[in-house]
């Protein structure tokens, strides 16, 4: 299954797709920015009739852009570069750097913790129905990743789209846990190993397997439970 068409946002901002009652106060609310920041960038929608499934760009605020107050974090791996990544995430690897202030281009070691600056996300995620199945495709190359997953509990899975808003992680601790949490964090991918205020449904799959979601989907990715 390819990536679902949809709206690219501009660096510097995030997807969100509209949900049923959704207004513009609310949304704004939600992303601690302005009404009229989100106007100015979605000029051609009707602010007075906002429809579920409509993609919305979130401007952020320009304090939290290039900086990592958006947890969009990447765990480095051996031989990444700021160049590699951010060939990966769609980023100029000047963006990179100015987002990574203090760490060295040389000093790139397996397991550091670095900031990607929001981009269009190069990637897009499916879900089963059941949770059994997560999938991760490339949106250039339309290849395919899956990984097994199962339920955290007894949850009903609504199909549909929604989008990664935050990524977590133990500070300090490559090899703990990581969470992946979508809009608006009724849901979340988290690997075995689990944080102690996780609340929410999940899915969840191998620490191995975590890992490598964690690290190809930036903040900004499109996620969608399958119908069938």
């Amino acid at each position: 299954m390819p990536c679902p068409t949809q709206r690219e946002c501009p660096v510097g901002s995030l997807p969100y797709i509209v949900r049923e009652g959704d207004t513009l106060d609310k949304i704004a609310q939600s992303y601690s920015v302005t009404v009229l920041s989100i106007m100015k960038a979605n000029v051609n929608v009707n602010p007075y009739n906002l429809n579920p499934g409509q993609v919305l760009c979130i401007p952020l605020q320009s304090e939290e852009y290039p900086s990592c107050r958006t947890t969009n974090y990447y765990i480095a791996q051996e031989g990444d570069t700021f160049f590699s990544i951010g060939k990966k995430f769609g980023v100029d690897t000047e963006e990179i750097i100015n987002a990574n202030m203090g760490v060295e281009p040389e000093n790139i070691y397996t397991g550091i913790i670095l900031c990607i600056p929001v981009a269009p996300s190069p990637v897009c995620l499916t879900l089963s129905k059941d949770g059994t199945k997560i999938a991760v495709i490339n949106k250039e190359t339309g290849t395919k990743k899956e990984y097994k997953s199962t339920l955290s509990s007894k949850g009903v899975l609504i199909p549909g789209q929604i989008v990664l808003t935050k990524k977590r992680l133990e500070s300090g601790d490559v090899e703990g846990a990581k969470e992946l949490l979508f809009s608006p964090f009724e849901f979340g991918i988290r690997g075995k190993a689990q944080m102690n205020d996780s609340t929410g449904l999940f899915v969840e799959t191998d620490d191995k397997n975590m890992l490598e979601i964690f690290n190809a989907c930036p903040v900004g990715t499109i996620l969608e439970v399958e119908n069938v």
